[in-house]
């Protein structure tokens, strides 16, 4: 799989997996800071850093890289949409990515003069050893920029010595430095997983595309191999095919809106049936009216 261009938006909370060396526990303090900003916001107000998968449910397409406390709080308290960067990339650039973004966030050990929680966990021989809640120190040192922009929002205006002006400069100042910052640290992340400068891509191989089948009077081998081309895997072929069947015993019909209905889960669950499914089985099949 070649390596994919950044992209930035908001998914649907429950398509992030968290995986098992991620799940660890959140301090009460750590968990208070990121409950008051789910609750007040609906959303994160810094993106998490995502990668593409297929390792879990057919629901669960992004696997998260960094910021697994925000997508674990964020579960609990059924906070509908999260920001996301997302990021096509192995198991070992993703291990360097979330060393990097430590490293960005200002995380250094041997300067850092705040007490820090560091629970023990025991290796396969036995020993014992510590670990730091590097999410804890990042939410600490972001804390103060915070506060900052809050305290320039609830200013009266009436405060002595401060013109509405001046405050609004100093606003869009700390906004400004907000984004730099994100920017930068998209910046770092995208440069870790480029090819290496003597990576020579081979030339894509260009082949039509087939004509799309029509779902009113496709067989279930017609649907089954026109997915299998655009690469949907056994389950995602044998739920679409579960879904058009599903629609065309409906007093409702078989249309593209019934069918997002049930990839949506809002009517008409199908298991396995979900976004991914649903794009694929548009990229190859229209329904007639």
């Amino acid at each position: 799989m070649g390596i994919e261009p950044i992209s930035h938006g908001q998914v649907h909370t429950f398509q992030i997996a968290i995986p098992d060396s991620q799940k660890q526990e959140i301090s009460l303090k750590r968990r208070q800071v990121l409950e008051d900003s789910l609750t007040e916001y609906k959303t994160n107000l810094v993106p998490v850093i995502v990668r593409h998968t297929e390792a879990y449910s057919e629901e669960e397409e992004y696997e998260v890289v960094y910021g697994a406390d925000w997508c674990f709080v964020a579960k609990e308290l059924d906070i509908e949409r999260l920001w996301v960067w997302v990021f096509d990339m192995s198991d070992e650039q993703a291990t360097a990515t979330k060393a990097e973004m430590e490293q960005l966030a200002g995380v250094s050990l041997s300067d850092q003069k705040i007490e820090l929680e560091q629970p023990k966990q025991v290796t396969e021989n036995g020993a014992e050893t510590e670990t730091i809640d590097m999410e804890n120190l990042l939410d600490k040192k972001l804390q103060p920029l915070h506060s900052q922009l809050n305290q320039l929002l609830s200013k009266p205006a009436s405060s002595a010595g401060n013109s509405f002006e001046g405050k609004l400069s100093d606003i869009e100042n700390t906004i400004s430095h907000l984004t730099s910052t994100v920017d930068r640290l998209a910046e770092a992340v995208q440069k870790l997983i480029e090819p290496p400068a003597n990576f020579a891509p081979t030339a894509a191989k260009i082949t039509p595309k087939a004509a799309k089948i029509d779902l009113q009077l496709a067989t279930q081998e017609d649907v089954d191999r026109a997915l299998k081309e655009v690469g949907a895997t056994d389950n995602q072929r044998k739920a679409a095919w579960k879904a058009i069947e599903y629609w065309k015993a409906s007093t409702q019909g078989l249309n593209w809106r019934n069918l997002e209905k049930s990839a949506r889960g809002k009517e008409g669950k199908i298991k396995g049936f979900a976004d991914k499914t649903y794009d694929k089985l548009k990229e190859v099949a229209d329904i007639s009216v």
